[in-house]
Formats: structure tokens, C-alpha cells, sequence
């Protein structure tokens, strides 16, 4: 078989999978290009090694692109179309540096106002009340970019006051409760978006009917902070990204819970499972975000912390089983 051939059907048994990998693909297309179309039995690990140090200045992209090659691999080996690959050594990961940001309300209503003028637009592809609505959706919950585009109608329960989540990398879902505000606020979104009975059950859709891409819809988030300015405060050199409305909204909250003196052995864990994320530690990111005269008390009940471990703590494991 040759090497066209296998990354072929090897992107074909992923979107079988209802997997996205349209990057991916587009990597695994590059490879083929600088190798050539030779059989998988004739690929060199000089080849993949060759392939990998190229335009991969990021430490991050190199072992994106090793595992890709190291996976396609491994599926054409386990169907005993290939020998076992000797791939090159893989590098020690680097823990990136990057801090997300954490916008101020300032900056949320100015980013929400600018969708009403940047919606306008001929060159942008979604309605001022769609972009608004999303951008609201993501500080309100939390949900990554990823997980709003892929909302449909069916997905929010106003009786209940609550949001089923799909999360693409994982495949997992999730329901979240949300708050009888939001609700209010999408209602009114609902008698816009689906007042027409239109085709597509999607929740955010393009001003043409069509469902909108993540990679899209970072793209034109980009166009709104350079639109309003909204730039960076910290130091750090670039723009806010639309995933930091994640860790806006987690810092909000833990700021909130300790004004509020929140006990705070069961807020944070609840957080995580709510934000999707496995285990209490994932947390931690968000709490050395937070305003520094809370941090040293935050980051004594992080479970990194000293022997106890928080499944120690039964009233905090009665809590998280009752979510």
C-alpha cells in the first residue's frame, strides 16, 4: 500500500468515526508531500524525523505531528499491512509558559457591543444576535468555543434549566445547569433564531443557513478584539483569545465564592466536573489566576497539597454524587 493511499483511508476511518480532522488531514497531507508517494514499507524514520523538525519552532506542534505519524502507523501495523515503525526519539514535552487572560467586565461589554457593529459587516458571516449570543453563552458557562458550535435546539431544557454539552476531543457529554437569567436570554434568542421554523437545528448558524466551523469562528472573534482594541493587560505580548472567556469565567467565580465566604472544599471540585474537566487538580490553572490575596489560602486545599487527598473528605464525595 502506498503512503497517499494509507493516510487516505486512515482519514476516512476517523470521519467514519464522526471525528474531526480536517488539520489533522491537512498535516498527514504535508507529509506525503515532502516523502512522496512510496509505499508505507519504504518510509525511513529520516523521513518522519525530517518531517517533523520542519516549521516546528513550537515544541507544542512537533508532538502534535509525531503522535499523528505515530498513529497512522500503528493502525496500518496492527492490520498487518506494515511492519512495526521505528520512530525517531520522541523530545522531552515542554510545560508551556502561556497564561490565559482573564477579561475584566469592561472588556466583556465592550467586546459585546462591538459584535453589533462587526456583525454588520460584509466579510463577517454571522448575525450581530448570533456573535452576541455566543460570546454571552461562553462566559455564562464556561464552554469552550468548540462546544457552543455544536449546541443544537434540543440540547437546552428550559424546564429544567439545563445545557447538554458534547465535547468533540473526548466524545464525552455533559449536562450543566444555567441560570434562570440565561435562560431568559435565550428564550428571547430562540424566538429570533427559530421563529422561521429554519432547517438547521444547529442553536449558532452562518448568515447563509451553514454551520459554523471552530477554526471560523476564532478567525472572526481575532477580527472583533483588533475591532474594539481589546488588548491584552498583563504584560504578555498578543490578543485575547475567545478561550479565555473559559478562564474569565471560572476566575469570576472563585472570586465570587470567596467574597461570599463559599466553602470552598466543594465549590472547587464542583467546578471541575461542571467545567468537564477530570479531577479536582485540573483547577489549579484558574486559582493561580485569581486576585494574589487569595491564592495562598486557594492553593492549600489544592489536592497537590500535602497527604490528604480530597476523595479523603466524605462530605465532599456525598456533595460531588449528588450533582
Amino acid at each position: 500500500m502506498r503512503l497517499a493511499e494509507g493516510i487516505e483511508l486512515f482519514v476516512a476511518r476517523k470521519r467514519d468515526a464522526r471525528v474531526a480532522y480536517r488539520q489533522p488531514e491537512a498535516m498527514l497531507r504535508r507529509f506525503n508531500q515532502l516523502v512522496g508517494d512510496i509505499h508505507l514499507s519504504e518510509v525511513t524514520t529520516q523521513d518522519v524525523a525530517s518531517y517533523l523538525d520542519l516549521n516546528s519552532k513550537e515544541p507544542y506542534i512537533w508532538q502534535v505531528k509525531y503522535l499523528l505519524v505515530r498513529r497512522l502507523f500503528e493502525y496500518w501495523t496492527a492490520l498487518g499491512v506494515m511492519e512495526p515503525f521505528l520512530m525517531p526519539h520522541r523530545r522531552l514535552r515542554v510545560r508551556s509558559t502561556f497564561l490565559p487572560y482573564v477579561y475584566n467586565h469592561a472588556e466583556i461589554r465592550c467586546l459585546l457591543q462591538g459584535t453589533a457593529k462587526v456583525g454588520k459587516d460584509r466579510l463577517t458571516a454571522l448575525e450581530p444576535k448570533t456573535y452576541r449570543m455566543i460570546l454571552l453563552l461562553l462566559y455564562a458557562t464556561g464552554i469552550t468555543p468548540a462546544e457552543a458550535v455544536l449546541l443544537a435546539r434540543l440540547d437546552i431544557n428550559f424546564k429544567k434549566k439545563t445545557l447538554a454539552v458534547f465535547e468533540p476531543r473526548s466524545r464525552r457529554r455533559r449536562t450543566i445547569p444555567i441560570s434562570e437569567e440565561l435562560c431568559g436570554i435565550l428564550r428571547e434568542y430562540f424566538k429570533w433564531r427559530f421563529g422561521s421554523n429554519k432547517a438547521n437545528e444547529r442553536l449558532f448558524i452562518k448568515k447563509s443557513g451553514c454551520s459554523i466551523p471552530t477554526a471560523s469562528m476564532q478567525h472572526y472573534f481575532a477580527r472583533l478584539v483588533r475591532h474594539v482594541n481589546a488588548r491584552r493587560r498583563d504584560g504578555v505580548p498578543g490578543w485575547p483569545r475567545m478561550s479565555d472567556f473559559r478562564c474569565s469565567f471560572a476566575v469570576h467565580r472563585i472570586t465570587e465564592w470567596l467574597k461570599d465566604g463559599s466553602n470552598m472544599n466543594q465549590t472547587l471540585p464542583a467546578m471541575s466536573a461542571y467545567l468537564g474537566q477530570i479531577g479536582p487538580h485540573s483547577i489549579e490553572r484558574y486559582i493561580r489566576l485569581t486576585p494574589e490575596r487569595f491564592r495562598k489560602s486557594l492553593l492549600s486545599l489544592s489536592p497537590m497539597r500535602g497527604r490528604k487527598r480530597w476523595r479523603d473528605d466524605e462530605n465532599l464525595m456525598r456533595f460531588l454524587a449528588s450533582l
